[in-house]
């Protein structure tokens, strides 16, 4: 059975020209297609394209060539992005924060707060709604994000490399957090990493982008169980994956 299509790109290319003309061709081709509710990452190497790609599909920049289609109840204006600096407005507090793009939609906020609420509660910051950001850690921080991206209900999360900057003990943390947001919210996620094994460990595919300009070089499909723990981290199998990634990174 064909699972609902989420989000499909094809023939997607970006080349940026500075002010002398001069071109860098960032992406090449791109064809993805993402079902409903798949957690996909983007692995690559620095440069590659990864955040480019996920600009693209959002909106924020447009693409050279080929196109961007949505599903069903997609599309741009159902989209909710978490940058890697969580950067959050530092002179609202937590709830503020998170409840911010609906002001910007002009969303009634008194209608949402059951559902801001409950956001609060799903990021584990209830006792914490009324701290300001730099009263918050970094991982603190990014659990706002991640609310404030979910805030408008969106089906489609794109994640860029949210957690590139918190250490490997609060990282492996929020693996779990966000593994945990997903399988409660059913959303689609595309997420970009530099952690082979952060990838394997999310995903249920893999996709690898080369070296600029980024094209499609192995789509990898991750067949663990789920919910993931980190026990499974130790299974031969979760190293053969992670061992096939990086022949193909180089």
């Amino acid at each position: 059975m064909t699972r609902e299509l989420s989000l499909g790109v094809a023939g997607l290319s970006k080349v940026y020209r500075n002010f002398l003309r001069k071109e860098t061709e960032a992406l090449r081709d791109i064809d993805i297609e993402v079902p409903r509710g798949e957690f996909v990452s983007i692995i690559g190497p620095s440069g590659c394209g990864k955040s480019t790609l996920l600009r693209l599909i959002s909106g924020l920049e447009r693409p050279t060539s080929g196109e961007v289609r949505f599903g069903p109840g997609y599309g741009r204006g159902d989209i909710g992005f978490v940058f890697q600096s969580a950067v959050l407005l530092p002179w609202k507090t937590v709830f503020e924060n998170i409840a911010f793009p609906l002001k910007i939609k002009k969303i009634p906020l008194e209608e949402n707060r059951e559902h801001l609420d409950a956001l609060i509660e799903l990021v584990g910051l209830s006792d914490f709604r009324n701290a300001l950001p730099h009263e918050l850690s970094g991982g603190m921080k990014q659990r706002v994000s991640i609310a404030r991206a979910l805030s408008c209900s969106p089906p489609l999360l794109l994640m860029d490399e949210p957690f590139g900057a918190l250490d490997a003990i609060t990282r492996d943390t929020m693996n779990m957090e966000l593994l945990r947001i997903w399988s409660d919210t059913q959303k689609t996620v595309l997420f970009v990493t530099h952690g082979i094994d952060e990838a394997v460990f999310l995903s249920d595919r893999v996709l690898v982008l080369s070296p600029r300009p980024g094209t499609v070089r192995k789509v990898l499909t991750v067949d663990l169980p789920r919910p993931r723990t980190q026990e499974m981290r130790l299974l031969p199998i979760f190293n053969e994956y992670c061992r096939a990634l990086r022949e193909v990174i180089g």
